[in-house]
């Protein structure tokens, strides 16, 4: 029998974790004022993939891919930093076509996208860190810690708490889309690309601090 209240407990945990103004809200948040609401939803799969995979980590204590993460972390942040810094800077002299509708986003770009958004997330250690922690806490977890019944619970409702957070902010953004000007969009490029390249610059930054 399902135990509704660990997997509520996920569910909060992945609207928590998802929730947050950051990189990856930026990048969906823009996807779905350029290209519409599959556009953006598609994106913020790709970071729903990223959080359960480090809750699922976290759950199940998969301690050997958790040590290979974190032993390839440095080389992970800086893929994810260059990868945030060129991304950023290829929006800041785009020029918005809203004419061009849904239709302007391909297949291939949706798919980047999300694997963009996973990238971002899984080049995130404080994520996993904070699962485990958390998780650690729970009787279910924390005192039975080969309870993989309970984990996959846990891990189930890490995942619909983060679908349901994109499904609503995708929506809400293409929704409202079409009453933003060209100039709005002009400066929602410029805003987004900025943002998105100083935290790529950021995430180097914290690679050097660490290493030098």
């Amino acid at each position: 029998m399902l135990d509704w209240g660990l997997i509520g407990i996920g569910f909060g945990i992945g609207l928590a974790v998802a929730a947050p103004m950051g990189p990856v809200n930026i990048m969906v948040i823009h996807r779905g004022v350029q290209h519409g609401f599959l556009s953006a939803f598609v994106a913020g799969l790709g970071a729903v993939a990223g959080d359960t995979l480090y809750a699922g980590l976290a759950a199940f204590g998969i301690t050997a891919i958790f040590d290979a993460i974190t032993g390839h972390l440095t080389l992970i942040k800086i893929v994810g930093g260059l990868l945030l810094i060129g991304f950023g800077l290829s929006l800041i002299p785009r020029e918005p076509h809203p004419e061009e509708g849904v239709e302007e986003d391909t297949r291939p770009s949706m798919f980047a996208a999300a694997v963009s958004t996973f990238v971002l997330c899984v080049t995130n250690p404080a994520l996993l860190l904070g699962f485990a922690a958390v998780f650690s806490g729970l009787d279910e977890i924390g005192r039975a810690p080969d309870n993989y019944t309970s984990a996959a619970e846990l891990t189930g409702g890490v995942l619909a708490g983060g679908l349901v957070w994109w499904l609503v902010l995708s929506s809400a953004v293409a929704r409202f889309r079409h009453k933003i000007t060209v100039s709005w969009l002009r400066g929602i490029n410029v805003a987004a690309g900025f943002a998105l390249a100083i935290f790529g610059v950021l995430l180097l930054a914290d690679v050097a601090v660490n290493v030098f």
